[in-house]
């Protein structure tokens, strides 16, 4: 225990300011001097000259908000106030300030803060800081090709994403006989409902419960302290630094007594934007617990703060005591996920795969689920962008599985994505076939990405075919095409959907997917063949007025079909309807686009009889005849029908040897049995009225 504390005071060492340092009589004062400083615009930068008395050692610290800051130890110099307003296309203003013997110059920086050079001259005492885009290092970790998508924002994710704080401080209800001696019993089991609530992590119905006791309530200043812990709960740290301080004003004392509490104030406070002033509390609160096993999560944190205010040495110093000195409790393993981030920030190619390890390290053997997450996170995010894209791929997918709502979770989504394109990429080169049925149907909400690869939803399908499992084809196509993100494929997903469905015989299918298309594609270029798959379905169903519906805008437009039977369908439709006119129209314009395509149909046929009959009901006997002896000549084997119609016209033109000729003709030489008797009786018929003599 003792040992704990002594290494907690070292730590400590660590936080007290500069300034206090500055005040021990044995410190001889500044003995630099800044003399004069400069600015001038140069080619692609501007640079900033400072002169001092003696050669100076400056330190550049990179800081938060796109500035940078040059330290100099043990020196003095002037204010130079000018310098704030002074803007340029490289900077946004000089701030010169002493920070107890040491000398700060501080420049905000317009664009990529990395564009910065500081240079020496030695014996003249004469420092330059260049600041400008032309200097912003070319050279970068190499990717692993095809994993740009995956670096994107990750920096920023790293420096910027500050999750909640878990300080392992026990949260303490309030005594019951105290609260009984301090409100009336009905308010007092109210705040032990509340109190409950928070103990159990439930942020929302503790805020609930303590809003509900009134300003004048004798309560109301705990339970102020207590809205503010579960604001802070729910990550409102605005609204909880708001009730913190109202509660200290009404009662101070009460933050000595909940160490939990003082907590959440102090980070709600850094957290707001003051990191001074959370700093501040937070180092009195860790003064108060150097005895506890939890004030090493505590330096963490402070630690944090004070990176986020610009001091890097002195939070590096304290991550580091706290990783080497204090092995097995949770601030030990927060230190090492912060030196181990500090790392990635600056990693070189070659260093990726110790510090994986780091990473791993921690996921596996680390106390607490929060850092186990990022852990494995961050391992699989370094594999991601330079590693094995199998090996990556696995890791991202132990993430999602291991912490399926972690707070990493949507960007190990894009992480996956990404990675299945090269995964694809060898699969396909390998030409693994069920591999990559395997890894479509496994990852089926992941495809996103690989579906713009070329050729994906070919080989694909290719694959499907070889391994003779088109139903599942369908059914990831299905799922695939419906989705929005996805919109873009859509199209093609759709006609793989109508293809295979034609090959299993699913009308359903079909008219499914062709209405899906038809209702959320109405502009695209296939649409016209999608709805003449919708029609077709719905003819064979017996649901002419549907598929008069889909196409009689051909008629109406002349516009030409995908699929000539298209017009078929819409004749027959249309004769069924009683509408004769139209469906001669469409009959003719089917068989004139089989003459077009040089095509045969099976439909010819009776599209020429459906409109020869059609000009037979408007009385235009001659041009039915035209059709009739055309289809008996184009097909001798189907004339059967063609010759019985001549035959009923010319009996009832009394034409009737011409009759009998066609009559005879199918009876005698027919192929079809029910056109030879129909022709028959028709005969026979003509010879008993005496209209023909009868035959031999």
């Amino acid at each position: 225990m003792i040992r704990s504390i002594i290494k907690l005071l070292l730590c400590a060492l660590v936080l007290l300011p500069l300034s206090a340092v500055a005040t021990s009589g044995a410190d001889p004062g500044p003995d630099n001097r800044l003399l004069r400083v400069g600015v001038r615009g140069h080619g692609g930068f501007t640079r900033l000259s400072m002169a001092f008395e003696r050669d100076p050692a400056p330190v550049l610290h990179p800081l938060p908000g796109n500035r940078v800051r040059l330290v100099f130890s043990n020196t003095a110099g002037g204010r130079w106030k000018k310098l704030r307003s002074y803007r340029d296309a490289h900077v946004e203003g000089v701030v010169v300030a002493s920070r107890g013997n040491d000398l700060t110059v501080t420049v905000t920086v317009k664009g990529d803060p990395r564009g910065v050079r500081v240079s020496t001259a030695a014996g003249v005492g004469v420092v330059s800081l260049d600041v400008g885009a032309s200097l912003v290092p070319r050279r970068s970790p190499p990717l692993a090709q095809g994993r740009e998508g995956i670096k994107v924002g990750v920096e920023q994710l790293i420096t910027t994403f500050d999750p909640p704080f878990k300080s392992e401080i026990p949260f303490t209800p309030t005594d019951r006989r105290v609260l009984e001696a301090m409100t009336p019993p009905a308010e007092a089991a109210l705040i032990m409902d509340g109190e409950a609530a928070l103990y159990e992590g439930n942020g929302s119905e503790a805020a609930e419960i303590f809003a509900g006791i009134g300003a004048t309530s004798p309560g109301r200043p705990l339970a102020l302290y207590r809205l503010g812990e579960a604001s802070y709960l729910l990550q409102k740290y605005g609204d909880a630094l708001r009730f913190f301080r109202e509660a200290e004003r009404q009662w101070p004392v009460f933050l000595s007594r909940s160490p939990s509490t003082a907590f959440c104030y102090a980070d709600s406070v850094a957290r707001n934007g003051d990191l001074a002033g959370g700093r501040r509390l937070l180092g009195s609160l860790i003064a108060g617990l150097a005895d506890k096993k939890y004030a090493p999560a505590l330096l963490v944190r402070m630690a944090d703060i004070l990176a986020r205010q610009g001091k890097d040495q002195e939070a590096m110093a304290i991550y580091r005591n706290v990783a080497d000195n204090f092995t097995g409790s949770k601030g030990n393993w927060q230190a090492r996920m912060k030196l181990a981030d500090r790392r990635l920030l600056a990693l070189e190619p070659a260093a990726y795969s110790s510090l994986v390890k780091d990473y791993l390290e921690i996921y596996e053997r680390g106390s607490d689920f929060g850092l186990r997450e990022q852990g494995l996170f961050k391992a699989a995010l370094l594999l991601s962008l330079y590693g094995d894209a199998d090996q990556a791929f696995a890791r991202v997918a132990e993430y999602e599985k291991k912490f399926p709502r972690g707070m990493y979770v949507s960007i190990a989504k894009g992480m996956r994505e990404e990675l299945l394109v090269p995964v694809y990429r060898r699969i396909a080169r390998a030409g693994d076939n069920e591999a990559l049925v395997k890894l479509a149907l496994d990852n089926r909400d992941y495809l996103g990405r690989v579906l713009a690869e070329e050729d994906f939803i070919k080989n694909l399908s290719a694959a499907f075919a070889d391994q003779g499992r088109i139903k599942e084809e369908v059914g990831l196509y299905a799922n695939l095409a419906i989705r929005e993100q996805n919109r873009a494929h859509a199209p093609e997903l759709y006609r793989r959907i109508l293809h295979d469905a034609g090959q299993l015989g699913d009308s359903a299918l079909m008219e499914k997917a062709a209405g899906e298309f038809v209702e959320r594609f109405p502009a695209h270029p296939w649409v016209q063949r999608f709805r003449e798959e919708l029609a077709a379905v719905e003819y064979n169903r017996g649901d002419t007025q549907r598929a008069v519906g889909r196409l009689s805008g051909m008629l109406a437009s002349g516009t030409r079909p995908e699929y000539a039977e298209s017009l078929y369908y819409l004749g027959k439709s249309l004769d069924a309807s009683g509408n004769r006119r139209d469906a001669e129209r469409a009959m003719l314009l089917f068989l004139a686009e089989l003459r077009r395509r040089e095509i045969s149909s099976p439909l010819a046929a009776d599209a020429s009889y459906v409109a020869a009959t059609a000009r037979l009901s408007r009385g235009d006997r001659t041009g039915a005849k035209e059709i009739l002896r055309a289809a008996a000549e184009a097909s001798p084997e189907e004339r059967d029908p063609f010759l019985y119609k001549l035959g009923e016209i010319a009996r009832s033109e009394g034409r009737y040897e011409e009759a009998a000729r066609y009559l005879g003709t199918v009876a005698k030489e027919g192929a079809d049995p029910d056109w030879r008797d129909m022709a028959a009786r028709l005969l026979a018929d003509m010879e008993l009225t005496g209209m023909v003599r009868k035959s031999k």
